[in-house]
């Protein structure tokens, strides 16, 4: 798998990029243009969530337990060691980059490639066709979409596998600081964990949608924005508002050139091929998971409501939690503090470093564990119950599919886990599982164009009929 998504990014660095810039420009010009009246679901159609809850479901599947990991770890990963090209570790100009960098990952674009797929999905949803990857394509035959139904499941499969890993290993090292137990044998803490959380998976699984995912989200933020707000409000809270205004000004100067630019040949595109092409292409292994739920939860919202939800409420949530984390880790690093964040391989500690030189680690801590668990759970049930969808190619899976495929994700995760590469074995499953799905996520795009060609010629020729 490794030396699959290895050698894709080699050959295939400048289309990646393409793909997630395409996006950006996709969104801008739907949310502008006359389709953005068009209710999603048809005319009468009617939201079947709060705006809140919506929200909140959207945030929960989309990127969850990713903020918990890298919002205090990213920023300062990026200013202690700059992409080769970049200036000097640890000062002013690395710091600018580094807020730049991260909020191109996990902004704009990220959430511009998610509402891509769930918008094709979504325009072509009726009463008697469930939200698909295949749905966009309603020329092809029924064995040609339940192919493109079914590649997209070994794609969900990898994607969730990678974030569920991801949790589970942050969960792990919460565990260990807080215990101190599973030093010397972390995996069986983290075995451990997985059972916890397949167990609380089937449980919620019973529950439906509007009471086990919408109540899950609801849950997860509530808990995220009030860990959020101790943190502004105990921690460098001026430092904190300064990274707020410093992040939007950086991503706002580099938006064009970390749009356009894979960086000089060596070692400064191997680094954008390892940070930045590496991200892109997991929100698109996301995206036939994210794409399909978000599609299913948001029936009769308008186009430019859903494209608005989608990416700017998402993308301002995003820059204000990294604000707080990120501005806070920078903030204790130049004061000295050792928050034993240096590679990959330690990001998974940063928000408990962070939290422990904060008044009430230990509660603090907990929170942050227990904000982590919820996250996952919530990816690890949204994303039973679109595999489930695609197997059974119904809106509403039964609860015997829902669990079942619960459990093959927590078998996989815990190969994944028990394997010899670790992290490094679920990035590259993420990886791998996106490359058919860049090209289906190409051919969406074109599927929604042709719609709104056709939508637009349509009313020009009822005009002329007038």
């Amino acid at each position: 798998m490794q030396g699959l998504s290895g050698q894709f990014l080699v050959t295939f660095d400048w289309l990646t990029l393409a793909i997630a810039t395409g996006a950006v420009l996709f969104f801008a010009g739907v949310a502008l243009s006359p389709i953005g009246n068009r209710r999603l679901g048809g005319p009468e159609a009617r939201p079947e969530f709060h705006l809140v809850t919506w929200l909140a479901m959207l945030f929960a599947a989309g990127m969850g337990a990713g903020l918990v990991f890298w919002g205090a770890a990213e920023p300062l990963m990026h200013t202690l060691t700059p992409p080769p090209d970049g200036p000097s570790a640890g000062t002013a100009a690395a710091r600018h980059d580094a807020l730049a960098i991260t909020q191109f990952h996990w902004s704009i674009h990220a959430w511009s490639i998610y509402a891509v797929a769930a918008l094709a999905i979504g325009m072509n949803v009726t009463p008697d066709r469930p939200p698909l990857p295949s749905a966009p394509f309603t020329q092809l035959r029924s064995r040609g979409r339940r192919l493109i139904d079914w590649i997209a499941v070994l794609a969900v499969i990898f994607g969730i596998v990678a974030s569920l890993g991801q949790g589970i290993l942050q969960m792990g090292t919460g565990t260990q600081r807080l215990t101190g137990w599973g030093a010397d044998h972390p995996i069986v803490i983290q075995l451990t964990l997985l059972g916890t959380l397949t167990i609380a998976y089937v449980l919620s699984a019973s529950q439906g949608l509007r009471r086990g995912i919408a109540v899950l989200s609801n849950i997860n933020m509530a808990i995220a924005v009030g860990l959020a707000v101790f943190v502004l409000a105990a921690g460098p809270t001026a430092d904190i508002l300064r990274t707020l205004v410093e992040s939007l000004m950086a991503y706002g100067e580099d938006f064009i050139s970390l749009s356009t630019s894979l960086r000089a040949p060596e070692a400064a595109r191997e680094w954008t091929r390892d940070w930045s092409l590496t991200y892109f292409l997991w929100w698109v292994a996301w995206t036939p998971f994210v794409g399909v739920f978000i599609a299913r939860i948001s029936r009769g919202r308008t186009v430019r409501t859903f494209m608005t939800g989608v990416v700017l409420v998402p993308s301002v949530v995003t820059l204000i939690w990294f604000a707080v984390f990120g501005g806070t880790a920078l903030s204790l690093s130049a004061s000295g503090a050792d928050l034993g964040v240096t590679d990959f391989r330690t990001a998974q500690a940063a928000t408990y470093a962070v939290l422990s030189h904060l008044p009430w680690p230990l509660l603090t801590q907990t929170i942050a564990l227990l904000l982590v668990f919820v996250f996952v759970l919530t990816s690890a049930d949204s994303g039973a119950y679109v595999l489930a969808m695609f197997s059974s190619a119904r809106e509403e899976p039964p609860v015997a599919e829902r669990i079942f495929w619960g459990l093959v994700l927590a078998a996989v995760t815990a190969g994944a886990l028990l394997s010899a590469q670790g992290q490094n074995a679920t990035r590259a499953l993420a990886v791998s599982g996106s490359i058919p799905l860049a090209f289906l996520l190409c051919a969406q795009a074109i599927a929604v164009l042709a719609q709104m060609i056709r939508r637009d010629d349509g009313s020009r020729q009822a005009q002329r009929r007038r």
